[in-house]
């Protein structure tokens, strides 16, 4: 096929023949390169030597004399000059650094004077004569953007900020660009205006005595202007724009926005041969609409199949132009395998790599590391991060695997450094270094520990990564070095992370065969006969210039000719209609779902090729076939295996059942399987925020602590009385946040975090104003134990065939009057004494079930039976519930209430319809015939079972922790009197 290359190579070839070598080709980018040379080989008929290529850029450089700035470096020689006017920090100031470094370069390379552009109001009358230069149409436009902030004493603190910093911006362009000079650095725009300037005053020369061949530009900056002149004037250059008649001709069409303008100031070179009716050519054209990203790298495999069904073949004549190129690794493995070959112009993306999410966890682990008393330690979730991360466990398997057990048993917030240096690799890593220059050595030296010298292909790629990464932090560290600003860890590791997270390693491949997989910028000058291009979306392409931070407001930019949305708008038209107009078919994929991030409207080009073009664009629409389908419970039938692990909790099967276990079963027959007979068990993860099952074991563990020296212990109320706002109360809670939280660990409340301290000042609370005084009221009662373990068995169905047998821990047992027992439960949730009867304990109905009634009488009746058998003292079982929360009330009663008015005063007169209920469902439990049910829709939708592996929670744990849990603290604060 024709292309706007081979053209050039043509007339070039045409005109200078072998001799081509003389000639100096300026090209917009490297990839325009390769392909004109390909199309150069074509023409040659024996071997030559090369054109000199070269780009504005290295023109610009060596006609400046300046070194090019690191992006880094830059933002810091900015922030020193910055800084003598403003008072901000470098972590604060770096994004905004990076805005104002884009101002200064778009300012330079378009020539801009930047006094003028920094004037404000007060200078509006010096600028009458200054504007000169500008047509009548920008002086209005300028003077329109100053008169509108009015006069200066009724502007907005927003007004007086922005005129705070654009009053000093003069002043520090100048010095910055000063202090790169003395440098001898400049960032690129400086370099132009360098080099445009000494090209105007005749100080240099891009005449090397070669001829020139400018090929393939659009959008010129005011500096590049200056360049090609002096290439017209003095080296004789030749100019060849690729351009069409469709939009050259239309003044309405942006397309040939610029293009129109350099043909006109440059002219085309003598004898080009380039058809301008290309567009017009019959053209297959499709707009795809697929509702997901994925969907259309699916639609793309579709595409090159039927490409090649056609032709038998894609190659390099085939383009796929990823307008958003996050869709580029989805978009390889959707490619299929009879495409054959592929070439990639724009690199893996490093953030996507084990060796980037490893440098990663590394910073995060300085920068969260906190150093007590001489003693470094480290957030418990960088470190299982770093003891899971592929590259540790390799090496380092069996440290790391206990390790990340002992964090997680001991539920270690943060961990000291000396417990987890085992081994050279993990010493080496867990070394705090509280300085950004200790951070950048470690970070290499860990990576060159981990980096390893395989064989492999993965040992390869991880080598390279971890080179890759080096170089730039060595660099970053050189750059921040040599200007001398001084920064804390976090804002060290945040510039590391942005420049690592913009790399992209090449791949490794043939330029010049298979498929060509781009981004739009690397199709200038480039043809192809069939182009797909995807994420056609009109917020994605040409997208919204005007969400880009800047500086200088709209209205300057205009007046002043710096670029505006309609220049970029100019820009990517161009780019497109360039792409399409000697492509034979072009298919055109958009999203059409909408969100947060996309308005899911096609682009603006798919209208005007529908509504102005002379092409037909077909539509179509790929959708997926969704069936919504009322969910059929789980139901898992009681088969053979199933029968044989429930019959491990029946007579001497060694199992015993909790109330807990009951009250699973009641709540969800299928929670119950999953839980108590396949044995799947949540997680063990660390806990930072004490979740309300750890609230109440810190509650009931001080209860334990406080009164196990009570035990048996007559008349105890004054005991209790006295240690009420004790010390003793205090010190015994922290005793038990040691126990139950740290898991024994040494620790004293300074170490206390989070929600720890508020915690700790509730359960204070909740003894000292609540527990004890409601204690030291009763009479006539002893504590007999604490946290006992209560068995009894119990025999069920016809005529009790089968037995199981109940254990569980009463948190407190008491004797009181007439030889009774007094079984004590604590309760620090919504209290919820009353309940409609013994049936409905046991009742489908979720709302009418009472789970700590239900468990407190089956601690009464295991008392019961245990008393039957001499195991315990006593005549009658008295279950009470202490809600801790309404304790503090003054007629508050801990007893058991049936809503119609009754209390349970013993579990006596209620035993047998207990024992009778309770005796039918054990019976449906261990009915073969009776599969375990998921429970229905008055339960939440994930109770089905608990928290399996896999971070599946059927118990709604981590949605309901974050929603539910901590206000239910916060509220036992609240609720306190």
């Amino acid at each position: 096929m024709e292309t706007f290359l081979g053209n050039v190579a043509r007339s070039l070839y045409d005109e200078f023949g072998e001799d081509i070598s003389s000639v100096r080709i300026l090209l917009p980018n490297t990839r325009s390169r390769l392909f004109f040379l390909d199309e150069l080989g074509r023409l040659i008929r024996r071997p030559v030597w090369q054109p000199r290529y070269t780009t504005v850029d290295e023109v610009m450089r060596s006609l400046a004399g300046y070194a090019p700035v690191e992006r880094v470096r830059a933002v810091a020689e900015l922030y020193k000059v910055y800084s003598r006017y403003h008072k901000e920090g470098f972590d604060s100031f770096y994004f905004w650094g990076e805005v104002l470094l884009n101002d200064f370069d778009q300012i330079d390379k378009y020539r801009v004077d930047a006094d003028m552009l920094f004037s404000n109001l007060r200078d509006l009358k010096d600028m009458d004569g200054d504007l000169s230069y500008f047509n009548e149409q920008q002086r209005a436009v300028v003077r329109r953007f100053w008169e509108a902030f009015g006069a200066e004493e009724g502007y907005s603190d927003e007004k007086r900020d922005f005129l705070s910093i654009w009053r000093s911006l003069r002043t520090i362009y100048h010095e910055f660009r000063e202090r790169l000079a003395e440098l001898g650095l400049a960032y690129t725009g400086m370099m132009h205006r360098r080099a445009a300037e000494r090209l105007r005053s005749g100080e240099v020369s891009a005449d090397d005595g070669r001829p020139v061949a400018v090929v393939g530009f659009n959008a010129l900056s005011e500096c590049e202007k200056v360049l090609f002149d002096h290439l017209r004037n003095v080296c004789d250059a030749r100019f060849f724009w690729d351009c069409d008649d469709y939009y050259m001709q239309d003044r309405h069409q942006e397309a040939g926005l610029f293009v129109r303008e350099n043909i006109a100031r440059y002219g085309q070179a003598a004898g080009f041969v380039n058809r301008t009716d290309n567009f017009v050519q019959p053209k297959e054209v499709t707009a795809v609409s697929v509702p997901s990203g994925a969907l259309q790298c699916k639609y793309a495999a579709d595409f090159l199949r039927d490409v090649i069904a056609r032709q038998g073949y894609a190659g390099k004549e085939t383009a796929i132009v990823l307008t958003d190129e996050s869709l580029l690794l989805p978009l390889l493995y959707a490619i299929p395998p009879e495409a054959g070959e592929i070439n990639v112009t724009m690199g893996y993306p490093l953030r996507q790599t084990l060796a980037y999410s490893f440098v990663e966890r590394l910073l995060r682990l300085q920068t969260h590391a906190r150093r007590k008393g001489g003693t470094s330690a480290f957030y418990h979730a960088d470190v299982t991060g770093i003891l899971s991360h592929p590259f540790v466990v390799e090496l380092e398997p069996e440290q790391a695997g206990r390790l990340n057990s002992e964090i997680v048993a001991r539920s270690h917030i943060y961990v000291k450094a000396a417990d987890l240096r085992q081994g050279a690799l993990l010493e080496t890593v867990f070394t705090e270094h509280g300085e950004w220059r200790e951070v950048a050595e470690w970070v290499m030296e860990v990576l060159s520990a981990v980096a390893g010298n395989g064989e492999d292909e993965e040992a390869r790629l991880r080598y390279e990564y971890a080179g890759i990464i080096s170089d730039t932090l060595r660099r970053l560290a050189n750059s921040l070095e040599g200007c001398g600003v001084e920064m804390d860890v976090p804002v060290f590791a945040s510039l590391a992370r942005r420049m690592l997270q913009n790399l992209r390693v090449p791949y490794e491949g043939e330029p010049l065969r298979g498929i060509q997989v781009m981004g739009i910028l690397e199709t200038r000058n480039l043809d192809f006969r069939n182009v797909l291009l995807l994420s056609m979306n009109d917020d994605n392409f040409p997208g919204n210039p005007a969400a880009s931070s800047s500086f200088i407001p709209y209205n300057l930019r205009l007046g002043y000719g710096l670029p505006t949305p309609q220049h970029h708008d100019g820009v990517y038209a161009y780019y497109f209609y360039r792409l399409l107009q000697r492509a034979e078919r072009a298919d055109m994929v958009y999203s059409s779902r909408t969100d947060e991030n996309s308005t899911g409207e096609p682009s603006r080009y798919i209208y005007q090729l529908e509504y102005e073009s002379p092409h037909t664009v077909r539509h179509r629409e790929i959708g997926l076939d969704v069936g919504i389908a009322v969910p059929e419970p789980i139901v898992v039938a009681k088969d053979e295996a199933v029968v044989r692990r429930l019959e491990r909790y029946l007579g001497s099967g060694g199992e015993t059942l909790s109330p807990t276990a009951l009250n699973t079963y009641l709540e969800c027959p299928l929670k119950f399987y999953f839980r108590y007979v396949a044995g799947l068990k949540p997680e063990d993860e660390v806990v930072e925020e004490v979740d309300m099952p750890m609230f109440g074991t810190i509650l009931h563990k001080t209860m334990e602590l406080l009164y196990t020296p009570l035990i048996d212990v007559p008349a105890p109320e004054q005991t209790i009385g006295k240690l009420i706002g004790s010390d003793a109360v205090a010190d015994t809670v922290e005793r038990a946040i040691s126990e139950v939280y740290f898991h024994g660990g040494e620790t004293n409340r300074s170490e206390y975090e989070g929600n720890l301290l508020l915690v700790h000042d509730i359960v204070i609370r909740y003894v000292n104003g609540n527990l004890l005084p409601f204690d030291s009221r009763l009479r006539d009662f002893t504590v007999a134990a604490l946290e006992q373990r209560l068995t009894a068995p119990f025999a069920f169905g016809p005529k009790g065939k089968h037995a199981v047998t109940f254990s569980g821990l009463a948190d407190r047992v008491d004797r009181i009057a007439g030889g009774r027992i007094r079984i004590v439960d604590y309760k620090t949730g919504a209290p919820h004494t009353d309940f409609a009867g013994v049936a409905a304990l046991f009742g489908k109905e979720s709302g009418e079930r009472n789970p700590a009634v239900l468990q407190t009488l089956l601690y009464s009746m295991m008392v019961t039976r245990m008393q039957e058998a001499g195991e315990m003292e006593g005549t009658d079982v008295c279950p009470s519930l202490y809600y801790v929360r309404l304790m503090n009330r003054p007629d508050y009663s801990p007893l058991l209430n049936l809503k119609d008015g009754r209390s349970i005063t013993g579990y006596g007169p209620y035993r047998e319809e207990f024992e009778a209920y309770l005796d039918g469902l054990l019976t449906e439990m261990f009915d073969a015939s009776v599969p375990f049910r998921q429970c229905g829709a008055t339960s939440h939708p994930y109770a089905a079972a608990d928290r399996i592996p896999g971070n599946v929670d059927f118990d709604g744990g981590p949605y309901l922790k974050l929603v539910i849990v901590r206000p239910t603290i916060f509220s036992h604060l609240c609720g306190l009197k």
